[in-house]
């Protein structure tokens, strides 16, 4: 009976006690809001095996908020836009050959000579008059305007179709073949174009804006140049003479041969 009276007393408490928690609660009381789950340390928002393209895409958000990373391309881009009016180049062509050729860095170096921003080769560069050294082409004025020289003629020479005039910056003004390296160089700069909101990304052909009045630039491979100097049109024809006497002594040798027997 005692245990009886003592389970009553206790049941009675519990219910006197939730009586008076639901009389201090406000009837129309928010839910309380659940805390976020904290993200385990170490762990990037491309997840443990991830690429981290979510940390890569806010880190280049916050370059292209940086004056210090885009003060630079802003005033390479201004320098490209003053060199390819010169030329008539559609100059988000040139910007999409620096972004693919060197990413904006002007200290970029290629494995076979190419120097700078648009990697320029010293020999090419040579072909369109310049005399300096690799230090002065490096510079982004001197590199850029050789480089939209030289790709502006290509434009020129490719009727302004896109993959064709970057497959002769790449490979020659004289390459007439689309090789995968070509077509894979063409597929990066639509993409590149397609991102700044070109209307060049679609790759149709224009017509390329030439000052009839100007001097035409002469074509020519960027593989293998020919510098045309006075001293090597010198050296050339002093050569072509010698071959040509040499080949004269050598017939009349035969002559007078013939005629002694």
């Amino acid at each position: 009976m005692a245990a009886h009276r003592t389970a009553f007393a206790i049941a009675l408490l519990c219910a006197s006690c939730c009586a008076a928690v639901a009389a201090s609660t406000p009837e129309n009381a928010p839910a309380p809001t659940p805390l976020p789950l904290a993200r385990p340390a170490g762990l990037g928002a491309g997840g443990p095996d991830g690429d981290g393209k979510g940390q890569a895409r806010e880190s280049a958000g916050q370059n292209a908020a940086n004056p210090e990373v885009a003060g630079p391309r802003q005033k390479f881009r201004a320098l490209l836009r003053r060199e390819a009016e010169k030329t008539g180049l559609p100059s988000d062509i040139a910007d999409a050959v620096i972004a693919i050729e060197s990413g904006y860095d002007p200290g970029a170096m290629g494995s076979v000579g190419e120097i700078g921003l648009m990697q320029v080769r010293p020999e090419t560069a040579a072909m369109l008059g310049f005399r300096g050294d690799g230090a002065e082409l490096a510079q982004p004025e001197v590199n850029i305007r050789y480089g939209v020289a030289y790709l502006a003629e290509a434009w020129r020479l490719a009727g302004g179709d896109l993959c064709r005039a970057l497959m002769k910056y790449r490979a020659g003004h004289g390459e007439e073949q689309m090789s995968a390296l070509s077509v894979i160089y063409c597929g990066r700069a639509r993409a590149h174009l397609a991102a700044i909101g070109s209307p060049f990304a679609a790759g149709a052909s224009v017509p390329m804006i030439v000052d009839p009045a100007g001097p035409r630039m002469r074509s020519a491979m960027r593989r293998a140049p020919r510098i045309r100097t006075e001293a090597v049109s010198r050296a050339f024809w002093a050569a072509h003479e010698a071959r040509i006497a040499a080949i004269t002594r050598r017939i009349e040798a035969k002559w007078r041969k013939v005629a002694s027997r």
